[in-house]
């Protein structure tokens, strides 16, 4: 991973995106999952993964803005599994301060924010853009943080505007019982992630023509259709049988 910083730095053409410096980490990731037994099942739009994207050098036509849920530190390398070959996060700013994974962060030249900072939403905002409109997919989690108890939580503002300033679909992925296998306070799994870890590939929502409203709306809808009820918010829950007990 270092030798790779070193020759992007060092040489910019040898890793223009940082798609090899990247693909260095999603290695470590892969392993990581293996041998704890915690290697996702992946269902859905799996043709939407394969879209050609320029290689591992990156700079294709095939950007989207990916967005799921969040409620543990496994849905990071569970992501890494899934998407390839290159992608960006949004990630929060402190992440930095946080071993391998900062580094890979911030040699991977991800998106980083401070939330606490309107000059860094606004770079934020613009280097995402950038990405986008030159095919490289962005990765966020529209709620923000991690979930306390795995249930969906509402969503930060902002997000989703990236796409439909840069003309790319939305895709949502679905991330299945991450809570249970590694709690959102934890750092290692406390059981087998086999057959119980998931990640669904929802068809892309397109941005273009819909308002920021419309467009919670559907990510919402399509992630909570493939998450199970424990990870449904308790208010919609109790929506839902309100609504079967009148009928």
């Amino acid at each position: 991973m270092h030798i790779t910083r070193f020759l992007g730095d060092t040489f910019p053409e040898f890793d223009p995106n940082r798609a090899k410096f990247d693909y260095t980490g999603k290695i470590w990731c892969r392993i990581y999952l293996s041998l704890t037994d915690c290697y996702p099942e992946i269902d859905g739009d799996l043709a939407r993964l394969r879209e050609d994207r320029g290689g591992r050098d990156g700079g294709g036509n095939g950007a989207c803005l990916f967005v799921a849920n969040h409620s543990s530190f496994l849905d990071i390398a569970v992501l890494c599994c899934v998407l390839d070959p290159v992608f960006k996060f949004i990630a929060k700013d402190s992440l930095k301060a946080f071993p391998g994974v900062g580094l890979q962060l911030v040699g991977g030249e991800h998106v980083l924010i401070d939330r606490t900072d309107k000059r860094s939403q606004l770079r934020t905002f613009k280097q995402g853009i950038t990405y986008l409109q030159s095919g490289i997919p962005i990765m966020a989690f529209p709620e923000g943080r991690r979930s306390p108890d795995g249930r969906l939580m509402d969503f930060k503002g902002g997000i989703f505007s990236m796409a439909v300033k840069a003309k790319v679909p939305i895709v949502p992925l679905s991330i299945a019982n991450a809570h249970a296998v590694m709690p959102g306070s934890g750092f290692v799994p406390v059981q087998s992630g086999r057959g119980k870890l998931r990640v669904f590939v929802h068809e892309p929502i397109e941005a273009e023509g819909k308002s920021e409203e419309e467009m919670v709306q559907l990510v919402r809808e399509a992630l909570l259709r493939e998450l199970p009820l424990d990870q449904h918010p308790l208010n919609e829950l109790e929506g839902e049988v309100a609504v079967e007990n009148k009928t």
